[in-house]
């Protein structure tokens, strides 16, 4: 049996999550989750090894697989505990979606009762998994909505008397809102399922006010006396700019504040803009571009490299993926797409760089 920390590393990097991410939705202490994942704590509690699943969204043969793990006998849990809200600032500059998406599965659109199937779309790194959690709380803590946010392989336990919502990364059974008239669910993806009823809630970048916000909440983990001041605004500016208000891009980023001051951060993203970010959202990007079919991805390629797609019908489909945003008349490439569409990659790839596989 694989020891408990190597198997929780394991899981955590697979669900592209860093250690501060983990410790937010399992609301477990970074120090914890570090103990446990080096060794130096081999017991954990069974609460904790509850808290660590629930964060993760597993399954249920992985949820008892790491109760084993941990030494601890392994329970079916019928109704996963609601999605935490998550400490103030990691939902920075979302109220307005989040007030939307929770709106749309209570109330629906005018004329149109409540959504049954939402799918939160956008390229990897934008924040749905975030978004989602944070309106499943709201659906919870507001209104009193059973809740069950971890993906299963297996039909999930619903109670008919009860408002419900499930969060899942996962294409769910279309069988499963005929069966439950008072489920809703929310399907976070890097495009629409395609699903009969399915109502697509595009999620874009932050905007830079927020995006500057959200950047200095991580630099204060790493350097708590850090202050935004006139001489360094352009900078931060800048660095939001070229990250494209990306969340996972700028927690990354920030880490560098440790070393780099904001100019020479800047410097090094405008030499190459997927430098100070994580190998996982660099391939990320990459699974995202990948999933697209031949003629999105050459013109995703052409206009990467200026092209103007004109009235192109896969244009609004780079849109809604989150690939491509509108600045005002046109369509513009994200940088850090841009960036991966053209950056050479080893082994097998496509016109720009574009790598046909996800690497592990």
């Amino acid at each position: 049996m694989r020891e408990f920390g190597e198997l929780l590393r394991t899981h955590r990097i697979g669900a592209g999550l860093t250690q501060q991410q983990l410790a937010d939705f399992a609301m477990v202490s970074v120090r914890a989750i570090r103990d446990l994942e080096c060794g130096r704590t081999r017991s954990p509690r069974a609460e904790t090894v509850r808290l660590l699943a629930d964060g993760l969204r597993l399954d249920e043969e992985n949820r008892a697989d790491l109760q084993q793990a941990g030494g601890r006998a392994a329970g079916r849990s019928a109704v996963a505990p609601p999605a935490p809200a998550g400490p103030a600032g990691l939902i920075v500059g979302r109220e307005a979606e989040a007030a939307a998406l929770a709106a749309l599965l209570t109330e629906g659109r005018p004329g149109t009762g409540p959504a049954g199937l939402v799918t939160v779309t956008g390229v990897s790194g934008v924040g749905k998994t975030r978004l989602a959690l944070e309106v499943a709380g709201v659906l919870h803590f507001r209104h009193g909505w059973s809740v069950l946010w971890h993906p299963s392989h297996t039909t999930p336990s619903i109670d008919d008397d009860q408002d419900t919502v499930l969060v899942t990364d996962r294409r769910p059974d279309p069988r499963l809102l005929e069966a439950h008239p008072r489920l809703r669910i929310i399907v976070t993806a890097l495009a629409p399922i395609g699903l009969p009823g399915e109502q697509v809630f595009p999620l874009g970048p932050l905007a830079d006010d927020p995006a500057v916000r959200l950047l200095l909440t991580h630099v204060h983990r790493v350097r708590p006396a850090f202050k935004a001041e006139p001489a360094n605004q352009a900078a931060l500016m800048g660095l939001v700019h070229e990250l494209d208000g990306l969340p996972s891009a700028l927690e990354f980023a920030a880490g560098w504040f440790m070393v780099y001051s904001p100019q020479h951060l800047l410097e090094r993203l405008r030499s190459n803009p997927l430098d100070p970010t994580s190998a996982h959202l660099r391939d990320s990007l990459r699974r995202s571009l990948s999933t697209l079919d031949a003629d999105g991805r050459e013109l995703l390629v052409r206009m990467a490299e200026g092209e103007d797609p004109g009235h192109s019908p896969y244009a609004r489909e780079l849109c809604v993926r989150g690939l491509v945003r509108r600045a005002g008349p046109r369509y513009e490439v994200l940088s850090l797409v841009r960036a991966a569409v053209l950056e050479p990659v080893s082994g097998p790839h496509l016109a720009g760089g574009v790598a046909l596989t996800w690497p592990v």
